[in-house]
């Protein structure tokens, strides 16, 4: 077992030399999966010196596992209030500010490959003041077959695109890094259901620096297991990005962040008069030739995208689950619309309730799942 060493701070000159890196993870009832996520960490290159676990008041035996894998003075257990007000806690408590340059943020339901935190170290530097590596789905059913696709086309193309415009709108809660120096003017309770979402538009308005995207870091998340868990996780994004475009007042400003977004909402609508309205105009009509041209393109683009993440991914059974994908498309872009409506429309949802979103939902990790 790891047992983590006491902080050591050399000062010479008046200056101090802290250590490079700290990971927080935030927990709630994790106890299937929160073992798998450090060791995958430990292996990944983060000492367990460096790991620090804020237990959110768990009913299980997440705190149990975390003190066996990293020590008592490496995990902190705090009153329910939710992640972001978890994450805060820790902060404070285990002095991340004064005792490191950069703080990585983790959610307890994943892994990372073998040299993730290599590649992290690699390419940090104070010309950033936060940073974000590759997302990838664990193996699992239909929709995690799905996210697959998702991640591939919104990271393999999409990240990619924001991080040369500067204009990355999220940094995701599997791998989010902040330079320590700038997280007293970030805001870890803004009352949103997406505070990944939210803390970037931060560091946006408040033009704290560049986000650097880091493709060579891959890291793995845990998928919905089945439709009810993807149509609440979807539904609470929705909503939590809607949340957070009013609270900074996204697309009022002259300002690239503002555009990009303004981009993505307007790209959104397309889909929904292709994909949702042109059927019924067609069904309407009895004029269904148009609406076959329109199916056939995105049919031959659609399909494209899957089969280069199926063999980008060198996973043949994406391509399996392929008709299923139109399905959960309609239904994200009825989400979409729902969460508009609720949000903007009938200004419900105006402040998020603390709490989590994992309850009843989480599935074992085994160690044969980590990526290796």
């Amino acid at each position: 077992m790891n047992k983590p060493n006491k902080a050591r701070h050399f000062v010479s000159k008046h200056r101090i030399y802290k250590r490079p890196l700290a990971l927080i993870i935030a927990a709630r009832d994790e106890e299937l999966v929160i073992a798998a996520t450090i060791n995958s960490a430990i292996n990944a290159g983060q000492r367990a010196s460096n790991i620090f676990v804020v237990n959110d008041s768990s009913t299980d035996r997440t705190a149990k596992i975390a003190i066996g894998l990293l020590g008592e003075s490496n995990v902190l257990t705090v009153k329910s209030g939710g992640k972001s007000k978890a994450i805060r806690q820790g902060i404070t408590k285990f002095e991340i500010v004064t005792r490191y340059r950069w703080m990585h943020v983790a959610d307890a339901d994943g892994t990372f490959a073998p040299d993730y935190f290599m590649a992290i170290r690699s390419k940090l530097s104070r010309k950033y003041v936060a940073a974000t590596g590759h997302i990838q789905s664990l193996p699992g059913g239909w929709i995690s077959k799905y996210r697959v696709y998702e991640y591939t086309v919104g990271i393999e193309i999409m990240r990619r695109i924001q991080a040369g415009l500067g204009v990355i709108p999220v940094i995701p809660g599997p791998t989010s890094v902040y330079r320590t120096d700038i997280l007293d003017k970030l805001d870890f309770d803004g009352g949103t259901l997406t505070e990944d979402m939210d803390i970037t538009m931060q560091i946006h308005r408040l033009k704290l620096g560049k986000i650097a995207f880091i493709p060579s870091a891959n890291a793995y998340t845990q998928d919905p297991k089945d439709f009810n868990d993807y149509y609440n996780q979807i539904s609470r994004w929705y909503r939590g990005n809607f949340q957070v475009m009013q609270r900074h007042h996204i697309g009022f400003r002259p300002e690239r962040i503002d555009a990009y977004m303004g981009y993505i909402m307007l790209e959104q609508w397309i889909l929904i008069v292709e994909l949702m309205i042109f059927p019924l105009m067609a069904w309407w009509t009895q004029n269904y030739a148009p609406l076959a041209v329109l199916f056939i393109n995105d049919l031959i683009i659609f399909m494209g995208l899957s089969i280069w993440a199926s063999v980008l991914n060198k996973r043949a059974d994406i391509m399996g689950a392929f008709p299923l994908f139109y399905a959960l498309r309609i239904v994200n872009l009825a989400v979409f619309v729902k969460s508009w409506y609720e949000i903007v429309v009938r200004r419900k949802f105006q402040t998020a309730a603390a709490g989590w979103d994992t309850a009843g939902r989480r599935y074992k990790i085994a160690a044969e799942t980590v990526i290796k």
